[in-house]
C-alpha cells in the first residue's frame, strides 16, 4: 500500500458520501415537494368597440372557431380551440358556448359553407379580416350572434440543468412561453367587438423529469385574457371601430 492510497480512498469515500446525501435529498424532494412553479403573465392588448358591453353576451350563443396558429404550430390548433372553450365555459358561465367540434360540424352541414369557411380563414391569415358574408352564414349556422376566434403565435419549451453532481443532473428548470390572442367577432355586423392578447411564462424546477402540460399554461393565460370580458370587468379601452 502506497503512502497516498489511504488519502485517495478517503477522498473517494467523501465523494460517495456526498453523492449519497444528495441522492437521498433529491428523493425526499421528489416525494414531498413536487415541482416548484413560477408564473408570469402580461396582457399586451385589450380593446373593444365603443358600443359593445360584455353584458350583451348574457344568454347569447357564442361559437368557438378553429384556432389560427403560427407556422409550425399547426398540430396545436385543436388544443388551442378546445382549451379556450373549456376555460370560457368556466369564466363565462352566463354565455351559451358552441364548442369548436360542434361549430365545425354545424358549418360542414351547410352546403358549400365548409369551403367558404376555409377560404375565410385563409384570407384572415393574409389580411386579419373575416369575410363578412361568410361570417354571417357561419353565425346563422351556429345560431350565434358572436364567435370567438383564438390564435397562438408562439409556444416554446426549453430545459436546462440548475444543479449537477458528478455528471448527474439533480435540479432542472423547464421554461414554457406561450403567446395567445382571442377576438370576439360580431357575425351580423362583420366586425371585431372585443379582443385581447398576451404572453404567459411558466418556469418549473424539480428533481424529476416532468412535463408542463400545454392545457395548464393555456388555461392560466386564457383566464387572464377573458377576465375583461366578464360583465363586471372594468378598464377596457374602447377602440375606434
Amino acid at each position: 500500500m502506497t503512502r497516498n492510497q489511504p488519502l485517495a480512498e478517503g477522498r473517494g469515500f467523501s465523494r460517495l458520501l456526498a453523492l449519497s446525501i444528495v441522492v437521498v435529498t433529491a428523493q425526499l424532494l421528489h416525494g414531498c415537494a413536487g415541482a416548484l412553479k413560477q408564473w408570469g403573465a402580461e396582457i399586451s392588448l385589450v380593446s373593444q368597440a365603443a358600443d359593445f358591453d360584455p353584458a350583451q353576451l348574457r344568454a347569447q350563443s357564442v361559437g368557438v372557431l378553429h384556432a389560427v396558429v403560427g407556422f409550425g404550430l399547426e398540430g396545436y390548433s385543436l388544443q388551442v380551440s378546445r382549451s379556450l372553450s373549456k376555460t370560457a365555459a368556466s369564466v363565462l358561465p352566463h354565455v351559451r358556448l358552441v364548442p369548436p367540434h360542434t361549430a365545425l360540424s354545424l358549418i360542414n352541414a351547410q352546403e358549400g359553407l365548409a369551403r367558404q369557411y376555409a377560404q375565410m380563414i385563409v384570407g384572415y391569415g393574409q389580411s386579419g379580416i373575416l369575410d363578412r358574408e361568410t361570417l354571417q352564414r357561419v353565425g346563422a349556422a351556429l345560431e350565434a350572434k358572436y364567435v370567438l376566434l383564438p390564435g397562438m403565435a408562439t409556444f416554446q419549451q426549453s430545459i436546462s440543468g440548475r444543479f449537477s453532481f458528478f455528471g448527474f443532473r439533480l435540479l432542472q428548470t423547464r421554461i414554457s412561453i406561450l403567446r395567445l390572442t382571442v377576438q370576439l367577432w360580431d357575425t351580423q355586423a362583420g366586425r371585431i367587438a372585443w379582443e385581447s392578447s398576451g404572453e404567459a411564462t411558466l418556469a418549473g424546477e424539480d428533481v424529476r423529469e416532468f412535463r408542463i402540460p400545454f392545457e395548464e399554461i393555456a388555461d392560466h393565460l386564457w383566464r387572464q385574457l377573458l377576465a375583461t370580458l366578464t360583465p363586471a370587468s372594468r378598464g377596457v379601452e374602447p377602440s375606434d371601430s
